[in-house]
């Protein structure tokens, strides 16, 4: 019976969903198929199964795209006097390359301010510098170090640690608002 979801998850291996998630999720759809089987109405269990399986994945997937708010750089937000369609990017301030990485840049430091929490003082005044999130100023590990009257070498493995923290705790968090979507959308 185990293999039952791993089965009926293959058709979603595109979805975007990891298959370790599509095979939970296909579990919980057969622990409901168990609960509601009935040998009476003349469907075999396997059939039965799988479709409550396939329906809990497709509610899982109708779930998440409603949550998902991802906007491009090239969705469309109107039009102009000629009826010419207009995106993000045609209104930004730079040329389209230029402003692509300037976003992805900001989004990035801002995903790092909101982790720095995780670190110790020294681990936060390395990362802060060399990101540039103190004066916007990309520091060398070497400049680092004179300012922190400490070697390079302890910056870089200062600088190592303080990532592995902030990459942890934003796997976690992630993972939290998976399972709190997945709980709130089971009730």
């Amino acid at each position: 019976m185990d293999c039952v979801p791993v089965y009926n998850t293959k058709k979603f291996d595109s979805s975007g969903i990891d298959q370790d998630d599509l095979i939970s999720i296909g579990t919980v759809g057969l622990i409901k198929a168990v609960d509601t089987y009935q040998p009476t109405k003349g469907t075999k269990f396997a059939t039965y199964a799988a479709r409550c399986i396939q329906n809990e994945i497709l509610m899982q997937l109708r779930a998440q795209r409603k949550t998902r708010k991802d906007v491009s750089l090239y969705s469309p937000i109107g039009t102009d006097k000629e009826g010419n369609e207009i995106t993000i990017s045609d209104i930004l301030w730079s040329d389209t390359d230029c402003t692509e990485d300037e976003v992805n840049k900001r989004m990035e430091i801002s995903g790092m301010i909101k982790l720095l929490d995780v670190l110790d003082e020294r681990e936060r005044k390395v990362v802060e510098l060399r990101f540039g999130l103190v004066d916007g100023r990309e520091w060398t590990q070497n400049e680092v170090a004179d300012t922190l009257e400490i070697s390079r070498s302890y910056v870089s493995r200062l600088e190592k640690r303080a990532l592995l923290k902030m990459f942890h705790q934003s796997y976690v968090g992630q993972e939290r608002k998976k399972a709190y979507i997945y709980k709130r959308n089971q009730r």
